[in-house]
């Protein structure tokens, strides 16, 4: 690909800074305006070996080696704050060369956290190169996203507040995949119950397009809570119920309407000052790069233990379901695990290094997507 003739020097660029950085100090490299204003950078290098990097049958292993450099701009003054982010990640497959990838992303956020109204607009393009294990194979996209969350307080008990995204997946080196827009639309209703607990009630309209001609429309309707749920246990949970339209003006005309219910929660327990543990579920309708409808219901547990102030131990389960819906699916239906277990060591505020690995089971009507994927990863992050 294009990318990769000058991919060369900018990585050793990388390596060259990221080796200095491991002495230096953990600070801003530049601050500005009385301080307010600073500017980060991170580098990463790392090793890895996976067992399928296509997520399939076919169980093709091999060892990846990447490298990344990230520069963050924070600015904290005044009532808005912006948050910015330029970076650049690398990979090089020892033997699929033709996988190897040079993606380029950038990010913006402003936010208000003080006065009536609060919230964010955030910006965000970038070039990913990854796995999809719904569509068991390796897919090259440009994404583009943008987003606006405002929150306001009606009266001392009541407040609203509203949501809108844009989100678009362009699809390259593969005819078979169809790119696909998303717009969203929301608003939620906040009543305080308790100094610590809100409970909200909310509705989503989201619309996605794909290049072959097919729309789909959500309707969600969603009652939850917010904040302290139990002792110690602080979280938002999510439940309701969705509506998918999906309208087909391609060749075969079949326009079909689904229903399920619907969930968005996350929860984190602290054990202790050293121990924490999340979980999160969900379930949501999706649109796959195939044109195919799929619902995806998903749970997981993840757990973090510092045994010292430098080495902390972490580990997971999950667990998911997907339903392919319509008759472009063939009846499909995936059931998976998963498992995860890691620890990485800070040796100071700007070095740190991260081992872990990560066990994939997938069972599925479909041949293809019956496999089981292992990695194993070690990464040197360096931030100042």
């Amino acid at each position: 690909m294009r990318p990769h003739a000058f991919a060369k020097p900018v990585k050793i660029a990388i390596l060259g800074a990221f080796l200095a950085l491991l002495g230096s100090q953990a600070r801003a490299i530049v601050k500005f305006n009385d301080g307010h204003d600073e500017i980060f950078i991170t580098g990463a290098a790392g090793i890895a070996y996976d067992s399928n990097i296509y997520a399939d049958a076919t169980a093709t292993g091999d060892t990846l080696f990447n490298e990344s450099l990230v520069i963050d701009y924070q600015r904290k003054a005044g009532l808005l704050g912006v948050n910015g982010n330029l970076g650049w990640s690398f990979g090089q497959f020892a033997h699929n060369s033709s996988e190897n990838y040079a993606d380029p992303h950038a990010r913006a956020e402003i936010t208000k956290g003080t006065g009536r109204t609060t919230g964010s607009l955030t910006l965000g393009a970038q070039r990913q190169s990854r796995t999809e294990y719904a569509l068991n194979l390796r897919t090259v996209s440009y994404n583009y996203d943008a987003g606006l969350n405002v929150k306001y307080p009606i009266i001392e008990r009541y407040s609203v507040s509203g949501q809108l995204g844009y989100n678009y997946q362009d699809y390259v080196n593969n005819p078979n995949l169809f790119d696909i827009r998303t717009y969203t639309a929301g608003g939620d209703l906040y009543y305080v119950y308790t100094s610590q607990r809100d409970i909200l009630g909310g509705y989503r309209l989201r619309v996605t397009d794909t290049t072959n001609s097919t729309r789909s429309y959500d309707h969600a309707f969603t009652l939850g809570t917010t904040g302290k749920l139990l002792p110690k246990l602080n979280g938002t949970v999510r439940l309701g119920y969705q509506f998918r339209q999906t309208d087909r003006n391609n060749v075969d005309r079949q326009d079909k309407t689904f229903s399920a219910f619907t969930t968005n929660a996350s929860a984190t327990w602290t054990v202790s000052k050293r121990f924490t543990v999340t979980g999160i579920a969900s379930r949501d309708f999706t649109t796959l790069a195939t044109d195919t409808n799929v619902d995806n219901t998903a749970a997981a547990l993840n757990a973090s233990f510092a045994t010292t102030a430098r080495i902390t131990l972490f580990g997971g389960a999950g667990i998911g379901h997907l339903r392919y819906l319509g008759t472009l699916s063939n009846g499909r239906r995936d059931t998976y695990v998963t498992g995860n277990l890691g620890t990485s060591y800070a040796l100071n505020d700007h070095l740190k290094i991260t081992l872990s690995g990560l066990w994939y089971k997938n069972w599925s009507k479909l041949d293809q997507a019956d496999y089981v994927r292992r990695t194993i990863s070690l990464l040197v992050t360096s931030r100042w």
